[in-house]
C-alpha cells in the first residue's frame, strides 16, 4: 500500500520532499521515523501481543476470504495510520503467536525483546554485506563474531564461516563445499570451471534415516539427484549406527559408488537425537570423507555449561550448520555456516569488479 504525502498521524505537510521518507539528518524525517514506529509499536502490542490465544481460531477458508479481498497495490493512496492499523486487523490479528505459552512452535522460537530492538537497527541501516564499503563496521563485526563462534566449537584459527539464511542455506553449502573439494582433490576437476565430472553419477552422501529433508534436496540443486543421498539406519534412541555406517560404506564400495560425504545431526527434528560425533568422525577419516554436522537445532548446547559435552567431537567436522531462530530465539531469517579450514572457500570465490 502507497503513502500519501500527506498524513497527520506522521505530522508532515503535502509539500514535503521525497526524502522525508527515509531516516535523514532532519526534524521533519526524524519525527516522521519516529511516529512511524510508535505506531506500529501500538499495532503490535494491540493486534498481536495482546492476544489471549496462540492463534485467532479463523478458519483457513475465511482468512483466504477476507485477504483475497485486500488491494494490495491500490491507486488511491492511504496515510501511514490506515495502513498500519489495516495490516493489524487482517494480518497481525490472524498470525501465528509464537511467544504465547500455549503455542507449541512448530519452528519459529518466541524472539528475545533484545532481537527485536537489534532488528530495529538492522532495517534502519539497512547494510549489504556484499562488501566492506557498503558495511564497514558491520562487516568487521560479522567477522569477529564468526571467529567467536568457531572458537564456541573448537575450530582454530585456520576456521572461519559466514552468515546465512537458516539450515537450508548452510547445509546446502557443506554438501557443495563436499562435492567440490571431492573433484578438485581425488578428480583433479575444477566444478566452477568445468560442470559436473563424468563420475558424478556415482557420488552418495551418507545420513540417517531420521536427517533433515534438507539433505536430499541439496544432493539435488548439486545436479547429483535425490538417489545420491543414502540413508543409514539408527539404533533405538534414532542416532546413526556406526556400525550400520560402516556397513553401509562397504556395501558402496563393492558397487563401485563414490561417497563423499557424511552428514552427522545434531538433533533431529522429530526426535531430538543427537548422532554418536566421535565415532562418525573416526570413520570419516578413516575413509577420508567430508564431515558436515547438521547442528542447526541442536547447537546451541555449546552455550549450556550441563550439555555443552553433548556435542563432543563437534570440532572434528569439515563444516557445520548453526541456526540462530530456534534455540538462541532470534528472529528469522539467521543461521551461520561455520568451516573448519578456510582456504576451501576458495573452491567457489567469484570476484566482481564492482563489489571490489
Amino acid at each position: 500500500m502507497l503513502l500519501s504525502e500527506s498524513s497527520s498521524t506522521m505530522g508532515v505537510s503535502s509539500s514535503a520532499p521525497f526524502d522525508r521518507y527515509f531516516l535523514t539528518n532532519s526534524e521533519e524525517s526524524i519525527r516522521a521515523y519516529r511516529d512511524a514506529i510508535a505506531l506500529a509499536q501500538t499495532v503490535l502490542v494491540e493486534q498481536f501481543a495482546a492476544q489471549g490465544q496462540p492463534y485467532s481460531g479463523t478458519p483457513a477458508a475465511e482468512l483466504a476470504r477476507q485477504l483475497n479481498g485486500v488491494n494490495l497495490c491500490p491507486t488511491n493512496s492511504s496515510d501511514l495510520h490506515t495502513v498500519l492499523q489495516g495490516v493489524g486487523e487482517q494480518v497481525l490479528r490472524h498470525s501465528v503467536g509464537v511467544s504465547h505459552p500455549a503455542c507449541v512452535a512448530h519452528l519459529h522460537c518466541p524472539p528475545l525483546i533484545s532481537a527485536l530492538a537489534a532488528e530495529l537497527l538492522i532495517s534502519a541501516t539497512n547494510q549489504s554485506m556484499d562488501s566492506w564499503d557498503q558495511s564497514p563496521a558491520a562487516t568487521v563485526l560479522e567477522q569477529r563474531l564468526v571467529n567467536w563462534l568457531c572458537e564456541q566449537f573448537g575450530y582454530d584459527d585456520q576456521a572461519d564461516g559466514i552468515f546465512t539464511s537458516g539450515g537450508t542455506q548452510s547445509n546446502f553449502m557443506g554438501l557443495l563445499l563436499a562435492r567440490d573439494q571431492y573433484c578438485q582433490t581425488r578428480l583433479g576437476w575444477s566444478v566452477q570451471q568445468r560442470g559436473l565430472p563424468p563420475e558424478a553419477q556415482r557420488f552418495r552422501i551418507l545420513c540417517s534415516k531420521v536427517s533433515h529433508f534438507t539433505i536430499g534436496q541439496a544432493a539435488s540443486l548439486l545436479g547429483l539427484g535425490e538417489q545420491a543421498m543414502v540413508t543409514v539406519p539408527t539404533d533405538e534412541h534414532f542416532r546413526m549406527d556406526p556400525k550400520a555406517l560402516a556397513r553401509t560404506l562397504a556395501n558402496l564400495q563393492a558397487q563401485d559408488l563414490l561417497p563423499i560425504a557424511l552428514v552427522a545431526t545434531v538433533g533431529t527434528t522429530d526426535f531430538g537425537s543427537i548422532d554418536p560425533l566421535p565415532e562418525l568422525a573416526q570413520i570419516a577419516r578413516t575413509q577420508d570423507l567430508w564431515l558436515h554436522v547438521d547442528a542447526a537445532y541442536g547447537g546451541a548446547l555449546i552455550l549450556s555449561d550441563r550439555n555443552q559435552s553433548l556435542l563432543a567431537g563437534i570440532e572434528a567436522a569439515d563444516s557445520i550448520t548453526v541456526d540462530f531462530h530456534k534455540l538462541f530465539y532470534q528472529p528469522i531469517s539467521c543461521g551461520a555456516f561455520l568451516l573448519k579450514v578456510r582456504s576451501h572457500f576458495e573452491l567457489i570465490k567469484r570476484h566482481a569488479a564492482y563489489l571490489n
